[in-house]
């Protein structure tokens, strides 16, 4: 029971951290002041939402996605934000478990797990923001960029890996990869942004935990790209967002990189 409430606990943190950035994205995006601070409001009708209007995921559900004032529907692109932040908490705590549970109900904390949990946590708090914001608007905004990069390298000196010369390593690929295609293709293949973007990568994975998360990347890229270009009526100089690839690669790569990396290097040992 008290394992299963820190796991709730942890679902609603995170909740609450997507239902903030659901927020930040849509003032972002619309040149709205007040980022971090201001009276939430309905998009519709302005009128000022109150607590019991905001509490992650439940006042979705009472209000059956409506607003409580002008009954417009709200997305369920909230709703889906605030899970999807939840179930990565949750997913966090079980790659870092700071908190060993021993039965009945004790527990032991662990700083050496809480401070990669913490860290991981702020950057895929940051990746979330970047995956829906650049799947709506096909750009990167700089104040999740340059912000993300400074955290991503002091989180990696905190941590000592990877170390800065596995970063500057990492950060010289990430500047041949990626600019070397953005030169080639005059900006048509990828942005800017994504350039950006992959140096914060580089600080965090360092080199070769990077080209796990840019193969990762791709492979994902084509698995959902060829269909939609094959069977979705999408033509082939559509814009395709690519850092929600990115994302979802760096996601693989913080749970399942360093295995994946193994499982490469047992493959091609002889």
């Amino acid at each position: 029971m008290a394992y299963s409430l820190v796991l709730l606990l942890l679902f609603f943190l995170g909740a609450s951290i997507g239902s903030f950035l659901s927020v930040a994205i849509y003032r972002i995006r619309n040149n709205k002041p007040g980022i971090f601070f201001g009276n939430s409001y309905c998009t519709s009708c302005k009128k000022h939402l109150n607590v019991k209007d905001l509490i992650p995921i439940i006042s979705y559900l009472v209000t059956k996605g409506q607003c409580r004032h002008c009954k417009k529907a709200i997305s369920p692109y909230y709703l889906f934000l605030e899970i999807t932040t939840g179930l990565v908490f949750i997913a966090l705590f079980l790659k870092f478990p700071f908190l060993q549970f021993i039965p009945p109900d004790n527990f032991i904390f662990t700083a050496a797990w809480f401070i990669p949990f913490l860290l991981y946590a702020i950057y895929s708090s940051f990746f979330i923001g970047i995956f829906f914001y650049d799947l709506q608007t096909k750009r990167i905004p700089d104040i999740f960029l340059f912000s993300l990069l400074p955290i991503s390298i002091i989180g990696s000196l905190i941590l000592g890996s990877p170390q800065i010369w596995n970063m500057f390593v990492a950060g010289l690929i990430a500047l041949i990869f990626f600019g070397g295609q953005i030169a080639v293709s005059k900006g048509k293949w990828l942005g800017e942004g994504d350039l950006y973007f992959s140096f914060s990568l580089a600080a965090i994975f360092g080199w070769q935990l990077l080209l796990v998360c840019i193969t990762a990347s791709y492979f994902i890229g084509a698995l959902i790209s060829i269909p939609l270009l094959l069977f979705a009526n999408i033509k082939k100089d559509t814009p395709i967002p690519f850092a929600p690839f990115l994302i979802i690669g760096a996601f693989a790569t913080i749970f399942f990189g360093n295995d994946l990396l193994s499982w490469y290097m047992d493959s091609i040992t002889i």
